[in-house]
C-alpha cells in the first residue's frame, strides 16, 4: 500500500538529498529556544544515521557514493531504512537516549526533534516506512530538494540568524 505516492526521484547533491542541513537548522533553532541544544540537535540528525549503515553495507565508499545519493533508483539502494525512519525507530532511539542521559525532559526534546525529522521527510517523493514493521509505504509529493525545500531552508537560516542576533 502506498500513501501520498509521487512520481520519479530528482537528481540532487549529497547536501540536499536528505535535507540534513534543514534538519540541523531546526535542531539548533529549537535548542536556542529552550537553551537545551544537545537533545534537539541529536534528535534532528540521528535519524539519518542509517545513511552510514547503507554506505558501509554496500561498500559505497569504494564507489562514487555521492552518485548513489543522487540516484537511489539506479543503484536500487534506499538510504532511509525502514527501522530508523519509523515510529518504532523513534521509540527505540528515544529510549536509548533516555537510558544514557536519565533525563526525562531532554529525552522528550530528543523524541520531539526525531518526530519533526520524520515529518520533514514526509513530503519528499522517496519511499519511507513510518509504520515499520508493517509494510505500508509512505511517499510524498515533492521532488527532493524542491523549490519549496530551498525556500524553507532559506527561511530556517534567516530565523537562525535572527535568533542569534536577538
Amino acid at each position: 500500500m502506498e500513501l501520498f505516492h509521487g512520481e520519479g526521484i530528482q537528481k540532487t547533491s549529497l547536501f540536499s538529498r536528505n535535507m540534513i542541513f534543514l534538519h540541523l537548522i531546526l535542531g539548533i533553532i529549537l535548542g536556542n529556544l529552550t537553551n537545551n541544544y544537545l537533545p534537539f540537535i541529536l534528535g534532528s540528525i540521528i535519524p539519518d544515521i542509517d545513511h552510514i549503515y547503507i554506505i558501509l553495507k554496500h561498500k559505497l565508499y569504494k564507489k562514487n557514493f555521492l552518485d548513489t545519493f543522487k540516484n537511489e533508483e539506479k543503484y536500487k539502494i534506499r538510504y532511509k531504512t525502514p527501522l530508523i525512519h519509523s515510529i518504532l525507530g523513534l521509540i527505540i532511539l528515544s529510549s536509548i537516549f533516555y537510558f544514557i542521559t536519565l533525563n526525562q525532559l531532554s529525552s522528550i526534546y530528543f523524541a520531539s526533534a526525531y518526530f519533526l525529522h520524520l515529518l520533514m521527510d514526509w513530503p519528499d517523493k522517496d519511499i519511507k516506512y513510518y509504520l515499520h514493521p508493517f509494510k505500508i509505504k509512505f511517499s510524498g509529493f515533492l521532488p527532493i530538494w524542491s523549490k519549496t525545500e530551498k525556500i524553507l531552508t532559506i527561511i530556517g537560516i534567516i530565523i537562525l540568524i535572527l535568533l542569534f542576533l536577538i
